[in-house]
């Protein structure tokens, strides 16, 4: 059955190429019918959300339940799927005629009617009727994702379903999500930890970022998904498994509680709207009567738009954990989406391409650091916090920083320093010499723990993850790379003023370069990293450079491990 939501609106546009606004009053429990959280609970890692804090939830509850005269005077934020609300959106002015882009001009509001048109159905509450409410959502969820894979995928519905039926048939057979989904998960009431805090990323309370791979699917499976980026490959596997857990088989030998919540998350597939901004409000006081509040929606703004609008309005004093808007930039917009608003992100401070060079280090299977970043996402297998990792490790290596610009400035073409910046870019120079910098690294402590994928404690739900190895903290990795690099730019600039041999000579290519690495590694046993008593890198600059000089003592100035132990050195010292 349909059920309608009309509201009195003021339609405005702030700027003559912004997208329309509307504002008007409605009731939490209103919001709450027709918008959602766009979570990645539902295998869509394009989605962006903020987490979700049950403490902040309590908060808000409690801020409206126990004194009548409290108020929230800011604005939720509400965009309109443009998938999902087709058809079931109306904006007309007093006379009854359409509302658009083209009719509102910029300091000029209109007073005109919203109304949401959506399918109003009883709780579920048996285990069969929790079934059967998810299977008759199916078609119209299967719709909605189609059309979202099919501008993803370029494939026909048809093409689509041929491809979904294998998932069908893997989740029939018990095999596990390629995306690691676990639908019973709800959010951890855990605040972010500050980005720059390397040790390990938060757990944030956010979804599992469904890190997913085509290796174990048919080679037809792998063939259709072969030209997309790792990201969009994990959208659509993410997608069709979520689509594949709807079959009634399989609901069947659920138990409730897990039937509960993909009711849950297959109704609000279906809902118009999106919160961009003002969920834990709405969640806090939906359960209340009648607690109204303003809302600014975007009728019809594209996709990249509301994206866009989410970043920008949590990149503020107390915003979403970096890590976090990092991985939202990175999955909920293809390229071509991203580099329609770069412009505007890097005005609001966002540096786009830094965000993709992230994205490449954690997705690409050549990179040393694949699956290692952690992005404050719920059981996401990486600890590496990605915003640590990105001011102290991969911008030396994007932007060309010093010693990096020195050693393969002979790469770059271009008259002018930025020419030749952006041509290190745009030909992935950057990400070819920084794989074979950490490759080689990698290769060097190959059967030992220094360069570990593994976590100290597994399994323990904590904030931080704490790795095996000494070396695997962003900030230990920033210390190690830039006296190793600034230990073989020395080396290189000495052959070059003694010898003759230019630096275009002594790094001819990435795979000279990378036994360069090799050989200044050779002293730097895995012993050197081992019993280390000077603790708090992030926090000391002693302590940095205690690290720094041992290092350079050993594959410098020719001093053993064994030496630098038995002085002891400070970094040991007891």
């Amino acid at each position: 059955m349909a059920r309608k939501f009309s509201y009195d609106a003021f339609v405005f546009r702030q700027r003559p190429n912004a997208p329309l606004q509307a504002s008007f009053v409605a009731t939490s429990s209103d919001i709450d019918s027709w918008a959602r959280v766009p979570t990645k609970r539902t295998g869509n890692i394009r989605n962006f959300q903020r987490a979700e804090l049950p403490q902040h939830v309590n908060e808000v509850m409690r801020f409206f339940k126990d004194n009548d005269t409290n108020a929230s005077p800011t604005a939720v934020v509400v965009g309109f799927d443009p998938i999902r609300s087709l058809g079931r959106i109306e904006l007309v002015d007093a006379g009854g005629k359409a509302i658009t882009k083209e009719t509102v001009h910029p300091g000029k509001p209109v007073i005109g009617k919203l109304t949401i048109t959506v399918s109003e159905e009883p709780d579920a509450k048996t285990t069969p009727e929790l079934v059967q409410s998810i299977v008759e959502h199916f078609d119209l969820v299967q719709r909605f994702i189609f059309q979202e894979l099919a501008d993803i995928t370029g494939l026909t519905g048809e093409g689509l379903k041929l491809l979904m039926s294998e998932f069908q048939d893997r989740a029939k057979q018990g095999k596990p999500d390629l995306s690691s989904m676990d639908a019973s998960d709800e959010d951890d009431d855990v605040e972010p930890e500050d980005e720059d805090d390397d040790s390990g990323a938060a757990a944030g309370g956010g979804e599992n970022d469904g890190r997913s791979s085509t290796r174990d699917l048919s080679d037809r499976a792998r063939t259709a998904l072969g030209g997309l980026t790792p990201s969009e490959q994990q959208v659509v596997i993410g997608r069709l498994e979520f689509l594949a857990r709807m079959q009634q088989p399989i609901l069947g030998d659920l138990p409730e509680d897990v039937l509960l919540q993909i009711a849950r998350e297959v109704r609000d597939e279906v809902k118009p709207a999106l919160l961009i901004d003002g969920q834990h409000r709405v969640m806090g006081t939906r359960g209340l009567p009648n607690i109204p509040f303003l809302v600014c929606a975007m009728p019809d703004a594209a996709w990249p738009e509301l994206a866009f609008q989410f970043i920008v309005t949590n990149h503020t004093a107390k915003r979403v954990q970096e890590s976090l808007l990092i991985n939202i930039v990175g999955n909920s917009l293809s390229k071509i989406q991203r580099a329609a608003i770069e412009d505007r992100l890097r005005d609001s401070g966002i540096k786009v391409g830094l965000i993709e060079a992230v994205m490449k280090v954690h997705e690409d299977e050549t990179s040393p650091f694949f699956g290692l970043l952690a992005f404050g996402l719920k059981d996401e297998s990486g600890f590496l916090d990605a915003a640590a990792l990105r001011n102290k490790v991969i911008q030396l290596w994007y932007e060309r920083k010093t010693p990096v610009l020195e050693l393969f400035d002979h790469f770059c073409q271009g008259r002018l320093k930025r020419d030749r910046t952006d041509y290190w870019k745009s030909e992935d120079l950057w990400f070819d010499f920084f794989i074979a910098f950490w490759s080689a690294v990698r290769e060097r402590y190959q059967g030992s723990d220094v360069f570990s994928k593994e976590l100290a404690e597994k399994g323990k739900k904590t904030p931080l993850r704490t790795p095996v190895s000494k070396l695997m903290t962003a900030t230990v990795l920033k210390i190690f790379q830039e006296t190793i690099l600034a230990n073989i730019a020395k080396y290189v600039r000495e052959k070059e003023q003694k010898e003759g041999v230019a630096i275009a000579d002594s790094i001819r290519n990435s795979t000279v370069f990378m036994e360069l690495v090799k050989n200044s590694l050779k002293p730097l046993t895995p012993e050197f990293f081992q019993g280390w008593t000077i603790t708090g890198f992030d926090g000391s600059r002693g302590a940095r450079d205690d690290l720094a000089e041992a290092i350079t003592l050993v594959v410098e100035d020719g001093k053993s491990v064994a030496v630098l132990k038995k002085q002891p050195h400070r970094l040991y010292k007891e």
